[in-house]
């Protein structure tokens, strides 16, 4: 793109005069239609599903407790620990043998 000079003009410097150029209307019904179906496919709503154990690390992360995930995922508490590696001690009991 040239830069206009202060002080002259267009034919002052030896530069070909240029006309506008001039923008063929279009009322082509074809290309509008398909112009309105492309823009209804880019609003189109992805799902992703998560597996078990993704949405129980998230929710983990969510500040849920085991107990709440366990009722949002309609999976036991056991399994929730199971997904999130907690493991249960064992017992503390005095065992006596004979």
């Amino acid at each position: 793109m040239a830069t206009p000079i202060s002080g002259g003009t267009s034919f002052d410097f030896g530069a070909a005069p240029q006309a506008a150029a001039a923008q063929p209307k279009t009322t082509n019904t074809a290309a509008a239609a398909e112009a309105k179906q492309a823009s209804k496919t880019d609003t189109k709503a992805y799902t992703v599903k998560l597996s078990e154990d993704a949405q129980v690390r998230l929710l983990k992360t969510q500040g849920q407790s085991v107990s709440q995930i366990s009722v949002i995922t309609d999976l036991s508490a056991k399994a929730v620990d199971g997904y999130l590696e907690i493991t249960q001690a064992p017992p503390t009991g005095t065992a006596t043998s004979k």
